[in-house]
């Protein structure tokens, strides 16, 4: 889930892995400029172009940095992971409310609730139809961190301020390793751990992602980034929200890994070739017209 208890918890299967396979200084954000962080170019990169892989053969990037076609971004995929992204940060944001007010999260809750429906109507839209599966969202997030509000506060003599949800939608400048000046990223805990939230299956190139934002964040604000969190949230179709948390080292091959993504997305971009069809496109690709792919 998404409490602090089980992420720590988490986390702790991966400090031995990072005590066996280091970081070294090359991989680090920091050192964006010398090789291997150094990119060729500096073409402002999204995340998504230059490390995940839902068309395989990055011809998506091709059809929207060369070809300068128009995407269909009003897919009712993109419109349903949009909304989703958007309750989980006006959850986050309505429990760090909590802890820093004077309110007694057991007095606040019942008001939060019932405003619950308000609140995924207002983000989805009351005839989206995902807006109740947005609305028990909200409502399960607000119970869940409500809860360890109140054990926090049992637990510190009513202090709670060590106990804060998450920083959400961090805009970060990645300009130095090739990225975008204007990075969103979903989540930052305590400063040091990225987190990521998704819906559908999982995919290793998201964890070659995580390594993006890490890299990003090391040149931007040289703190060192090395862990991650895949937080994926599906259930729409059984009506209940299922949320699952995979808790990643930002390792040295996963850094190479988004070294070699990025800069594979920037030759196709200065070179200008057409890499071809996908093997497989999926059906939320925005450029499936563009590329005359009928679905």
């Amino acid at each position: 889930m998404l409490t602090r208890h089980e992420l720590v918890k988490g986390l702790r299967k991966l400090h031995p892995i990072r005590a066996r396979d280091p970081v070294p200084e090359e991989l680090r954000g920091w050192n964006y400029h010398a090789p291997p962080v150094r990119p060729r170019a500096y073409l402002g990169l999204s995340i998504w172009e230059a490390a995940y892989r839902y068309c395989d053969s990055k011809r998506d990037l091709y059809m929207r940095r060369v070809v300068k076609a128009k995407g269909d971004y009003d897919r009712p995929q993109l419109s349903y992971g949009n909304s989703i992204h958007r309750v989980v940060a006006r959850a986050s944001r309505d429990a760090r409310d909590i802890v820093m007010g004077s309110e007694n999260p057991v007095e606040a809750l019942p008001t939060l609730l019932s405003e619950a429906k308000a609140v995924a109507d207002e983000i989805c839209g009351p005839s989206s139809g995902y807006s109740e599966f947005c609305r028990k969202l909200y409502s399960y997030l607000i119970l869940m961190w409500s809860a360890e509000i109140v054990k926090a506060r049992i637990s510190y003599g009513g202090d709670a301020l060590g106990w804060i949800p998450w920083i959400s939608e961090i805009r970060v400048d990645g300009t130095a390793v090739g990225l975008s000046d204007r990075l969103s990223i979903d989540a930052v805990m305590d400063l040091s751990l990225i987190l990521e939230i998704k819906t559908g299956y999982r995919q290793y190139f998201h964890r070659v992602g995580l390594a993006g934002y890490a890299l990003a964040v090391e040149s931007s604000l040289e703190i060192p980034i090395d862990y991650g969190a895949l937080i994926y949230i599906n259930g729409f179709h059984s009506g209940e929200p299922e949320i699952r948390v995979d808790t990643v080292y930002i390792s040295p091959e996963l850094r190479k890994e988004f070294i070699d993504q990025r800069d594979e997305a920037i030759e196709i971009i200065m070179s200008g070739s057409d890499p071809g069809l996908a093997s497989e496109c999926p059906n939320t690709c925005p450029f499936l017209e563009a590329c005359g792919v009928r679905k």
